[in-house]
């Protein structure tokens, strides 16, 4: 009987912790991704992006390449080090001119999405079993052992867009951050989809802005407007004082020949 009660306790007591353990890495992602979402398209998105990856494990390395549904376009949307910043830029370059042909998950999971768009395809590689060149150069030199990574598929471009994150330690990711990381992989990969595209959209506005005659700093403005700022959001965002936020927004407008907000979305 008291062996019965200690298997029963054991197995509970466990069960209870990973359960604990699944609701604290959960408990704060709302209000993280209610703050990405407050700042898609703009430089504030990526720290409050990173902040929220803090919830699920310990990443030293973002890595997010885009690639065209042919194959003949490819390009780095994120390449972040968390200690070197160089050296993230460094291996981006280097995966970009012809290494990822050598990458034994991107064509697996390229497969995977194209088969079924709705759900992001993701998986764990280690350094171990990976080929030499390949190992040496984007895990032993950077000092990796872990990488996760996953494909979206974007339904406007159907480019796909293939998601990396990497860990310094030998079996970072546990088994509760790994199966945390797998159910948010759909909503991670579409925070940063519609990030790239806002900030797509938002690169053009601000040219054309510019190209209107504006400063930087009315540009920047203007387009804060048109994403739905008001005069004390804008403020915040920008430290700046009230009146001199209204005398950029005068400037702006007087510039473009326009009275009212309505005017500038002839410039999205």
């Amino acid at each position: 009987m008291l062996s019965g009660i200690k298997l029963y306790f054991a197995v509970y007591g466990e069960l209870e912790v990973k359960m604990h353990s699944a609701r604290d890495i959960w408990q704060d992602i709302p209000e993280q991704v209610a703050a990405c979402i407050d700042r898609l398209g703009s430089g504030e998105f990526y720290p409050k992006f990173f902040q929220m990856m803090k919830c699920f494990a310990q990443i030293d390395q973002y890595m997010v390449f885009e690639f065209s549904p042919n194959g003949d376009y490819a390009t780095c949307r994120l390449a972040h080090n968390v200690e070197r910043p160089d050296l993230g830029l460094e291996l981006a370059s280097l995966y970009l001119d012809g290494s990822y042909l050598d990458d034994p998950l991107l064509k697996e999971l390229k497969e995977s999405v194209l088969s079924d768009t709705d759900v992001a395809p993701c998986r764990l590689l280690e350094k171990r079993g990976l080929p030499p060149v390949y190992r040496k150069r984007f895990f032993n030199v950077p000092n990796f052992d872990t990488k996760f990574s996953f494909v979206v598929l974007d339904r406007k471009s159907q480019h796909l867009f293939y998601v990396n994150f990497y860990s310094k330690k030998e079996d970072a990711f546990t088994e509760i951050q790994l199966n945390s990381l797998k159910q948010a992989s759909s909503l991670i990969g579409s925070l940063l989809l519609k990030h790239f595209r806002d900030e797509r959209k938002q690169r053009g506005v601000i040219k054309s802005l510019l190209a209107s005659g504006l400063s930087e700093r009315e540009a920047q403005i203007c387009n804060m407007i048109l994403q739905g700022h008001t005069a004390k959001s804008i403020c915040n965002e920008l430290q700046l004082s009230e009146s001199t936020v209204t005398t950029y927004k005068k400037r702006a407008f007087k510039k473009l020949k326009i009275n009212r907000k309505s005017e500038l979305v002839r410039f999205i």
